[in-house]
């Protein structure tokens, strides 16, 4: 019978101590043990502006309610709902686009390949830079944009006063 008001204890103990929203609950059962003092718990891991003007913007979490605006970001023109769904539809359409690459070779097929592939590539390495890297390089993505605008502007050369790209392709191939 003791375990069992032992345990309802502890529950009640627990609740009440994620409850204040102050401290993290590890931070708060450790300085009930002893191990640091509430002080110094309370400077490291409080919530307050004190504490958290040590931590840099880039390393606090934020916390909602959005607003259409900051979901849509500065500068875009669509909503992320929105880009998600083209970014979707290019996507589901290179299933088509790259076979009829292949048996219709022409103009508009070797530009409407060229422009999805590179879509398709160029929002996903954006992702990648601004998951992983922009925090730290800001400028990143600028210097992202130039090297894409000048990888489309030579694959759309090449469409235009060349062979053209899938038919580059096939003559790769045939080796």
């Amino acid at each position: 019978c003791s375990t069992h008001l032992d345990e309802k204890m502890a529950t009640f103990a627990l609740l009440r101590t994620c409850g204040r929203g102050t401290r993290c609950l590890l931070v708060s059962m450790q300085s009930k043990a002893g191990m640091m003092s509430k002080e110094t718990a309370a400077k490291v891991f409080s919530t307050s502006s004190v504490s958290s003007s040590m931590v840099p913007d880039f390393l606090r979490a934020r916390r909602g309610p959005f607003t259409p605006e900051e979901k849509r970001g500065k500068g875009h023109l669509m909503s992320a709902s929105t880009h998600w769904k083209v970014e979707r539809f290019v996507a589901v359409s290179m299933l088509g686009i790259m076979p009829a690459a292949l048996f219709f070779q022409g103009a508009l097929i070797d530009n409407l390949f060229c422009t999805f592939v590179y879509l398709h590539g160029h929002w996903g390495m954006r992702g990648v830079l601004t998951d992983y890297l922009v925090k730290f390089v800001p400028f990143i993505q600028y210097i992202w944009y130039v090297f894409s605008i000048l990888g489309f502007a030579g694959l759309l050369h090449f469409n235009f006063n060349d062979v053209g790209l899938t038919k580059a392709v096939q003559m790769l191939w045939s080796i």
